[in-house]
């Protein structure tokens, strides 16, 4: 699909979805007429309906109206009454990454980034460094940043390129930011190596005069575009933190170099850095915008998220790997004295049976960690994976771990639990946001 074949009246099927709503976005500010539906109502729905699209909450047939073209994400069925309503009226039907790739592709300068970790606090970041560097850009970004995922403009794009069910090769960037490539989505990649020929597949799509920017660890991926290896184009020392938030000194090609503080929590925010100020040499901005624009940049929402709570100091994060949660425990680690204390919302059967060692080892430097019920997202249970079983693998190997079944029990556990000098830790990519509103 190109852009000049999308239909003047659009239909979102699951619009409250971040990737769904900030395409909504972009058409409605082309003056496309937009409706959409979703189970329920979120922050998303309503910032549409502000502007003027027509939501319905719940699925209905009706609902699909006069629309040209239906738009579903993956999470949404094949036999969704919705759906059905378009395929028996012969109304096309898109994934939302199709139509993401036709959005995207119509822009003279596209980035890309992609990678198992980070992709969306990265994106965010270049979205910054753009803003302070008054480059005229489109952004989607996978997560609320200052308030929208979605900053509208033009000539240039950023988008986050999610590496399910492999839906970035919709995508043809002039320049790609790769992070990382490990194992995950494990419903649709069988192990690691498929996941990087998936990666490698995904660098073939840039432009032959563009470039794929990657770490050294992945440079053999890149075979058939130019590369930048960018944990080389921008060196690191000296990183120190201060409050859980990285300084350090950053040196480029030419020999300058710069001292740098992040207003993030979190070393490993130090690597997505050097990835964004390597894309920033190659767009050849000035470094002084490049700098104030990381000096800006505060974070997404659920990303390492600070939420009031009178018990202790509690932080809610999307980590859901094994790597990520990993990174947030340290993170906390390094800035308390005290405990850190954790709850945790395995997302998806599938992963959970992967990497069910991992989401063990993972809290070995936790002082507590409490396993909620599987978040299903778009899975049915597997017999024998679940939290219950996760919590006694944990305790056997040592933890101070348990299973609680409900956040009602979470918020017992952690009122009985957390004192004052405490960092508490909500974790995962499902709906375990809601626990902190509890507290």
């Amino acid at each position: 699909m190109k852009i000049e074949e999308i239909p003047r009246r659009v239909h979102f099927v699951g619009i409250g979805g971040v990737g769904m709503s900030g395409l909504a976005e972009f058409l409605v500010a082309r003056g496309y007429t937009v409706t959409g539906s979703d189970r329920t109502p979120n922050d998303r729905t309503k910032s549409l309906a502000e502007q003027g699209v027509t939501i319905c909450i719940g699925h209905d047939g009706a609902n699909v109206g006069d629309a040209e073209l239906v738009v579903r994400t993956s999470a949404v069925a094949r036999n969704n009454v919705e759906i059905e309503q378009a395929n028996a009226r012969n109304i096309p039907v898109v994934l939302r990454e199709q139509l993401l790739g036709a959005v995207f592709d119509s822009f003279d300068t596209r980035i890309a980034v992609c990678g198992t970790h980070g992709k969306t606090t990265v994106t965010a970041m270049i979205h910054q460094v753009l803003t302070s560097a008054a480059v005229d850009h489109a952004a989607f970004i996978g997560g609320v940043y200052h308030g929208n995922n979605y900053f509208d403009g033009n000539g240039t794009v950023v988008a986050e390129a999610c590496e399910f069910n492999r839906s970035f090769l919709n995508l043809h960037p002039t320049f790609c930011v790769c992070l990382n490539a490990e194992h995950d989505h494990p419903d649709c990649y069988k192990d690691e190596e498929s996941v990087r020929r998936a990666f490698a597949q995904f660098f073939a799509n840039v432009d032959p005069d563009g470039c794929v920017l990657l770490p050294h660890v992945l440079k053999n991926l890149c075979v058939r575009r130019k590369k930048t290896i960018f944990d080389k184009a921008v060196g690191v020392q000296n990183v120190r933190l201060a409050a859980g938030k990285p300084s350090f000194e950053a040196t480029f090609a030419d020999g300058q170099t710069a001292n740098i503080t992040l207003n993030v929590v979190g070393a490993h925010n130090v690597y997505n850095a050097q990835a964004a100020l390597a894309l920033g040499e190659m767009l050849r901005l000035p470094r002084d915008k490049m700098l104030s624009g990381l000096a800006a940049f505060d974070g997404v929402d659920r990303r390492w998220t600070e939420t009031p709570c009178a018990l202790c100091r509690t932080v809610v994060d999307y980590a859901h790997h094994p790597t990520e949660l990993a990174c947030s425990v340290e993170a906390a680690r390094s800035l308390t004295k005290g405990r850190v204390l954790c709850v945790f919302q395995p997302h998806t059967f599938s992963r959970t049976r992967a990497f069910w060692q991992g989401f063990v080892d993972c809290f070995k430097s936790a002082d507590a960690v409490a396993y909620l019920p599987v978040y299903s997202a778009r899975e049915k249970p597997i017999a024998g994976v679940n939290s219950f079983l996760l919590a006694q693998t944990a305790v056997k190997c040592g933890l101070n771990a348990c299973f609680l079944p409900d956040f009602d029990s979470a918020a017992c556990w952690i009122r009985g639990n957390a004192s004052p000098n405490d960092v508490l830790l909500i974790l995962g990519a499902g709906d375990v946001c809601q626990l902190a509103q509890q507290l």
